[in-house]
């Protein structure tokens, strides 16, 4: 199996540098990403009290004395979810216990070779349970004809650029998906092949499946061909979404405007919603509907976003944006006045709107908003609490 790890190291010699680059090269952590930086611990944590920290974090420490107050320090400023590995001075059973205990990863006396620290790192995700997943934003339209598909797309394509690192378009609208058109795509299987036998589906159908947009963006298009076909097993689609959070950084799934055990179950169950509308009465009435649908269910898991789309101003606007988000008790995420030369052009050329005018405002606002689904837009320097120590910061 290969990983598809973020992974980040501050070396204190040239040694460890180059054992971590050639580890990087071995078979099973070919397809991650691996930066190398020095000056050690010490560097870390002045690095990480700006920057979010990744997947998994490699430090080096040459210093007995001082190895245990600077992982305190790089403890406070540590995302949950990292997995830090250490590379220390000493050989001692005791000392390894006791940085285990404090919710170290692994440790790794010096001099570390290419080999011990490969098996380290793939050692990290052993058990699928533990694998990196990436994470799940669906896109679903208060009504038909919001623009949520062309919201999906284009959050995608912006995402993947913010990133540098692989995203997942998945267009669950089997009968009637645009994704082909939009992507001016040739896409030779698709969604409804994936599902057609989930028991066989794995990381290499799932591949062969994909069409590649560009070097980040691959698309799981629909057919779009209108055909009827059996109702869609809730646990196929699960299971499709599971696979593809563990093979990308992000997964932004299109669903239609279906109510369905399947469609409700992924805007419980993905890490973020965004749901668009445009500012009339019947998408403040379904737009409140699903809020208060999805409200129990979502407990302790981020809010929906709302996307206002055609935002009218004066005597043309149904409702203001205004009063249809203090209606909702919503403050929008994105307010997109109605701008039909920009998406008309991009919709002729089959391009996205970033790559049909990347200076104008809604692109902008619209990559903002897919920095923010990627959960690498977190504020920098976030400082978790309760508890010190990385022990304290494992157990939340």
């Amino acid at each position: 199996m290969a990983y598809r790890l973020t992974i980040e190291a501050f070396c204190c010699g040239a040694d460890t540098a180059q054992a971590l680059r050639a580890a990087a090269a071995e078979r099973q952590l070919a397809k991650s990403r691996l930066a190398v930086m020095e000056g050690g611990l010490a560097a870390a944590v002045a690095h990480y009290a700006e920057l979010p920290t990744p997947q998994v974090l490699v430090v080096e420490e040459t210093d007995p004395a001082l190895l245990r107050p600077r992982l305190d320090q790089l403890a406070e400023v540590c995302v949950a979810g990292t997995k830090v590995v250490v590379i220390g001075p000493v050989n001692d059973i005791r000392l390894y216990r006791e940085l285990m205990a404090r919710g170290v990863a692994d440790y790794l006396p010096a001099p570390v070779g290419a080999r011990q620290l490969a098996d380290s790192l793939t050692g990290l995700f052993a058990d699928p349970a533990s694998a990196p997943k990436g994470r799940v934003a669906a896109c679903w339209g208060a009504r038909g004809g919001t623009g949520s598909s062309t919201m999906a797309q284009n959050l995608a394509w912006a995402a993947a650029r913010h990133l540098g690192e692989r995203v997942i378009l998945i267009d669950l609208d089997i009968a009637f998906g645009t994704s082909i058109l939009a992507f001016n795509l040739e896409a030779k299987q698709s969604v409804a092949d994936a599902l057609a036998n989930p028991e066989r589906l794995d990381e290499v159908l799932m591949d062969r499946c994909m069409a590649e947009y560009d070097d980040h963006l691959q698309v799981l298009a629909a057919p779009g061909d209108g055909r009827g076909r059996a109702a869609i097993p809730a646990d196929a689609v699960e299971h499709m979404v599971e696979l593809a959070s563990r093979m990308a950084a992000l997964v932004v799934l299109d669903v239609p405007h279906v109510w369905a055990e399947w469609s409700e179950g992924l805007l419980a169950a993905a890490d973020e919603v965004v749901i668009t509308a445009i500012p009339d009465f019947a998408c403040l009435r379904d737009a409140k509907t699903l809020l208060e649908l999805l409200s129990p269910r979502r407990q302790g898991m981020a809010a929906p976003r709302l996307v206002l789309n055609r935002a009218e101003n004066g005597r043309k606007a149904q409702l203001s944006s205004a009063d249809f988000a203090d209606t909702l008790k919503v403050v929008p995420a994105l307010v997109i006045p109605a701008d039909p030369a920009l998406f008309g052009e991009a919709a002729t050329e089959a391009r996205m709107l970033g790559e049909v005018a990347a200076s104008h405002k809604i692109v902008q606002s619209l990559g903002q908003l897919a920095a923010a689904l990627s959960g690498k837009a977190a504020p920098a320097g976030r400082k978790a609490s309760g508890g010190k120590g990385l022990l304290g910061w494992l157990k939340r």
